[in-house]
């Protein structure tokens, strides 16, 4: 896994759990909250390929899954 994608990662599983596992809540979060991030890991997102994004929202939501 790669920084960014380390970086996304554990921004999404943070509002993941606040949010119950209600991942189209997260993702809106998210998106409302992306300022919240340092500089360094808005750069290291902003990097990531769609692949790489999805790579983490995918083991994410396999997460969620496991815990319901």
């Amino acid at each position: 896994m790669t920084v960014g994608q380390k970086a996304f990662r554990r921004f999404v599983l943070r509002s993941f759990e606040e949010h119950q596992y209600d991942l189209g809540r997260t993702l809106t979060w998210c998106e409302r909250h992306y300022h919240k991030l340092s500089e360094p890991e808005r750069i290291a997102m902003n990097h990531l390929t769609i692949r790489e994004r999805n790579e983490v929202l995918s083991e994410i939501i396999t997460l969620g899954l496991a815990k319901c």
